[in-house]
């Protein structure tokens, strides 16, 4: 079903040196014609240490060890998720930074630069994860359960070289918009809930 707009969902830990949230939304399958972009959307903003997001709340603010997005494929659907855990006197600004992004990459298309780089992390992550027999047995066992099979793996590099700039916008604003997402924070809610309901609506 189509996600429905909710405040950022606050579950109290108390004394929690640590916020732990989430974001996630509804995604697109691996056979939609608009994935490549999608996915190439997904890695630009967070999906890979060189991502927008990385760079921003890890290396630039020091907020994050290990934020990342990932898009996960289960048998009803697929799901985007943005995961970060951070100390709790910074959540807001991560949060804040979090979404600055996010309207960032639904907003503006990616440079030549980046798309060329998510499109080479992409296909190069892809040749890695089959590149030995264990590897390729796995692959094309979690495709087959879909309907789908080593066609599809076969051609995915060649359609993720095909996606633009904008069709990587588009696929942005379709589903990592932050209107298109709900989340949830869960840490200590009586030094997060003042500073978080700054920048974002709450529960």
């Amino acid at each position: 079903p189509p996600v429905q707009g909710h405040p950022l969902l606050i579950v109290d830990r108390p004394g929690s040196v640590q916020t732990s949230f989430r974001f996630g939304g509804t995604a697109l399958p691996r056979d939609h014609h608009d994935y490549p972009a999608l996915q190439l959307a997904n890695l630009a903003f967070g999906g890979y240490f060189s991502s927008r997001w990385v760079e921003n709340i890890r290396e630039n603010k020091g907020y994050s060890y290990s934020p990342r997005s990932y898009i996960d494929h289960a048998w009803l659907g697929s799901t985007v998720e943005i995961v970060a855990d951070v100390a709790t006197e910074v959540t807001a600004p991560a949060v804040l930074e979090t979404f600055y992004e996010l309207g960032r990459i639904a907003s503006l298309p990616i440079t030549a630069t980046e798309l060329d780089s998510v499109q080479q992390y992409a296909v190069g992550s892809l040749a890695l994860a089959t590149a030995t027999q264990s590897g390729l047995a796995s692959q094309l066992s979690v495709l087959l359960s879909v309907g789908l099979g080593a066609d599809w793996l076969m051609e995915h590099p060649a359609r993720l070289l095909k996606v633009t700039a904008d069709e990587v916008a588009e696929a942005a604003a379709g589903y990592l918009a932050p209107r298109r997402l709900v989340g949830v924070a869960v840490g200590d809610a009586g030094s997060i809930i003042e500073p978080l309901s700054a920048i974002v609506e709450v529960e």
